[in-house]
């Protein structure tokens, strides 16, 4: 009968060959799980920068581009109301219309910036510097008019008011619904790099605990071969090494999530909110433009009293089927732009919005000078106090976006700096565990 042994030489040489073997494998999976980190990581930034400092607050400021425009138009309209003997306020209207040109200048061209890369947003913004350019010219014609004509507070000669006509029809039928589709057409971005975001957060935090999993496993593993061969308890390297595979896991996994809770967290509670509010108030300017364009056109008042309506349904919805039948059941339980306001908030904006509705409500029961003197003073008052509580609301979703930014950079300034350096410690100890065993097999 014939035995056959393994030499020893054999055996010998293949306890190193399995020691490589299981540390190779360690310092892959190591490697495997920095790379879904940092994957992940690079994924939710990118999200993060195209929300917080790159679409998402030039898409902010080309919603504001829809109240500048409207402003723009009723400071017009204001001046051409208003007589000689207003003098004084003429020329602040005058003056704060040159700002609210300078503001438009300035969004536009935020807006074309972000427009580089979509032909069709680039004419949008195109189309609307040209009209704007037509614009002012109609408006300096009814201005002239106005000057030459020398007339007291109330409706100025019928030429003021065919130029004002063409000047506010180019703006209400043109530019502000362009306007208005190029916040849609930007806002895009946000919601795209948003879907984006999600989807690849998901992703990321699974590759993050598989690739985890696995490094803790062959870590153990290695760990587990060294003790039973070489009759050792432990490898403190190898412990160490173990324990920083853990935290790379388990700060990877938080970080990450911290970055999409914060990137979820400035776009609903930051973005949409800023959005939908500076909407609202865009829309309740235009509709203060609407109350002067009312006193200063009479032939067409129905037409904007019918306008204000619609903006005032945008804005708040009720039930309702004309202006004083709006006014008179308009109550807190409203919808629209404004309904998903809630708590505190939602009760102080009601009160300040139903009083500018009641002030409406009596300026359109007065005539001639009254009106004006009234719309001059208490209802601009009210209109005024409506609009400071949703500047507020938009200042302070403005911080909560800005907020949830800084928290999503934070994380990711974290993640870049801790992560790649504790999981290298993590492979050079791996190497430092496992040479002293290799070296008595040399």
């Amino acid at each position: 009968m014939t035995v056959t042994v393994t030499p020893p030489v054999r055996r010998a040489a293949a306890v190193p060959r399995r020691v490589r073997t299981l540390a190779g494998l360690s310092l892959l999976s190591l490697a495997l799980l920095l790379a879904a980190i940092l994957a992940g990581a690079a994924s939710t930034g990118a999200s993060l920068r195209t929300i917080g400092h790159d679409a998402g607050p030039q898409v902010l400021a080309t919603t504001g581009l829809y109240r500048q425009m409207s402003e723009m138009d009723a400071l017009v309209a204001e001046t051409l109301l208003l007589g000689r003997e207003y003098g004084p306020q003429q020329q602040a209207d005058l003056t704060a219309y040159d700002q609210r040109r300078l503001e438009i200048s300035e969004s536009l061209l935020k807006a074309y910036r972000l427009a580089l890369d979509n032909p069709t947003e680039q004419r949008t913004v195109e189309a609307l510097i040209e009209g704007l350019g037509r614009y002012e010219r109609l408006a300096a014609e009814a201005r002239l008019l106005d000057r030459q004509s020398g007339h007291t507070a109330g409706q100025p000669p019928a030429p003021v008011v065919a130029a004002y006509q063409r000047a506010t029809d180019l703006m209400h039928r043109e530019l502000l619904p362009k306007a208005y589709n190029l916040t849609l057409e930007t806002g895009t971005i946000v919601r795209r790099a948003h879907d984006a975001e999600r989807s690849a957060t998901a992703l990321a935090r699974t590759a993050v605990v598989v690739t985890g999993l696995l490094a803790l496993a062959c870590l153990v593993g290695l760990q587990t071969y060294l003790t039973r061969r070489f009759r050792r308890v432990f490898a403190p390297a190898l412990v160490v090494a173990t324990v920083l595979g853990a935290a790379g896991l388990v700060t990877g996994a938080v970080l990450i999530e911290r970055q999409g809770r914060a990137l979820e967290e400035a776009k609903r509670g930051g973005f949409d909110a800023v959005l939908t509010l500076t909407r609202a108030r865009a829309i309740s300017r235009s509709m203060h433009g609407d109350q002067s364009r009312y006193l200063l056109d009479p032939g067409r008042k129905d037409t904007y009293e019918h306008t204000f309506l619609d903006k005032a349904r945008a804005i708040a919805a009720v039930e309702s089927t004309s202006l004083p039948d709006y006014q008179s059941k308009l109550g807190p339980g409203f919808q629209g732009l404004l309904g998903g306001v809630t708590g505190a908030d939602r009760t102080r904006l009601f009160t300040a919005y139903q009083r500018f509705q009641q002030a409406d409500a009596r300026m359109r029961g007065m005539s001639g000078a009254a009106a004006i003197k009234f719309w001059d003073g208490e209802l601009t008052q009210a209109y005024e106090g409506y609009d400071k509580v949703l500047e507020e609301l938009v200042r302070r979703h403005e911080s909560d976006f800005e907020r949830a930014i800084d928290s999503g950079d934070g994380a990711l300034e974290t993640l870049w700096r801790l992560i790649p350096a504790g999981l290298a410690a993590g492979a050079l100890l791996v190497l430092a565990g496992v040479w002293p065993r290799l070296r008595e097999y040399r």
